[in-house]
């Protein structure tokens, strides 16, 4: 496999050996998965997808050394099978892999446990999760307005920028960032996947060799216009994302054939305010679709925005007020006595 990726990309002996590494410590061998060939999760242009068992301890843990990854050992996983193993195919697997020797391992990031070929083909293997946010967001038209938790969406959302956070971070470009490449365990915990056309970004934002087939309705007026790819591209894309939940699901630009977006958006129109959004939610949409690069904010200050709402949305925020006034005026008619005085500087020093 390293033999045909390294003619496909013409890779220097340095960087061929570091992705052998990499790879070599990633193979899982042919007795420890097993899967199902009867019975995919789900299929796409390129892959599909089988629920698989790993035996023992996968490859991930050793790579890592982390805790956190101890739970990938003798577990359920996710096995996306290439359909062919031509250019896209290894295209898309060079960059799984690259992303995944940077990322290594972020809770709000799929992690990928290891590959193997199959069949001639090439299979990687990720962590399990049970459904991915675009089904999620589709499954919220069946529900009343009034029994939509906004406070778990808003927590999607938040795992999402933090785990978004962390991949520009490593100066890494997801560049597909969609409600339909998020994936959701049992427990709502948000996962960024598919890196397929992800690049790692070390000097500059404008790539090279662009893919012959990018998601055009997610991309950002500079990312169609000039093949800018950044973090702030990225940004425009969770904007689109925040817009398919609280539109539950619906494609982006309905109506608006493909060739015509970008004359649309150049025009200074954006898509309106879904009717689940507040004007708050929908004015930090617009704030990631700002036309200008510059101005749209980083994932770091959506982290703490989205941190905020969400805090708002169940209630905590009116305890920090209430502290606050009691402080500035419980405190006046109420003095601390000296024992008092003596017991809370004792338990401040418990706690550090």
């Amino acid at each position: 496999m390293i033999d045909i990726i390294k003619k496909q990309y013409q890779l220097t002996a340095k960087d061929a050996d570091e992705l052998k590494e990499v790879s070599d410590a990633l193979f899982i061998s042919k007795d420890k998965l097993t899967f199902n060939y009867e019975n995919p999760l789900g299929s796409g242009v390129c892959s599909t997808v089988y629920r698989g068992f790993l035996s023992g301890p996968s490859p991930l843990i050793n790579l890592t050394g982390l805790i956190e990854t101890h739970d990938f050992q003798d577990c359920d996983v996710a096995v996306k099978v290439a359909l062919h193993f031509g250019d896209d195919e290894v295209d898309q697997l060079f960059r799984e892999i690259e992303a995944m020797k940077v990322l290594q391992y972020n809770r709000n990031v799929i992690s990928m446990l290891g590959w193997r070929m199959l069949n001639g083909k090439p299979a990687l293997i990720f962590e399990l999760a049970e459904q991915d946010l675009l089904r999620y967001a589709k499954m919220l038209m069946s529900i009343d307005t009034k029994e939509i938790e906004f406070k778990t969406i808003i927590s999607i959302l938040w795992q999402i920028a933090k785990g978004m956070e962390f991949i520009a971070s490593k100066n890494i470009v997801h560049r597909d960032l969609a409600a339909r490449n998020i994936l959701l365990t049992n427990d709502l915990q948000a996962k960024i996947s598919d890196f397929g056309l992800a690049v790692i970004n070390d000097s500059g934002i404008k790539e090279s060799s662009v893919p012959k087939k990018l998601p055009v309705r997610w991309l950002s007026i500079e990312a169609i216009v000039e093949k800018l790819f950044s973090e702030k591209s990225d940004v425009w894309a969770f904007g689109v994302l925040m817009y398919e939940v609280f539109i539950m699901g619906q494609d982006p630009y309905a109506g608006i054939p493909t060739e015509m977006i970008l004359r649309f958006l150049q025009s200074g129109e954006r898509m309106s305010r879904p009717r689940l959004a507040t004007n708050e939610i929908y004015e930090l949409m617009c704030r990631c679709w700002e036309g200008n690069m510059e101005t749209r904010p980083k994932f770091e200050e959506l982290v703490l925005i989205l941190h905020n709402l969400l805090e708002d949305e169940a209630g905590c925020s009116r305890y920090y007020n209430e502290l606050e006034f009691l402080s500035e005026n419980e405190e006046r008619r109420v003095p601390l006595n000296d024992n008092n005085s003596i017991a809370l500087e004792i338990l401040d020093d418990d706690i550090l």
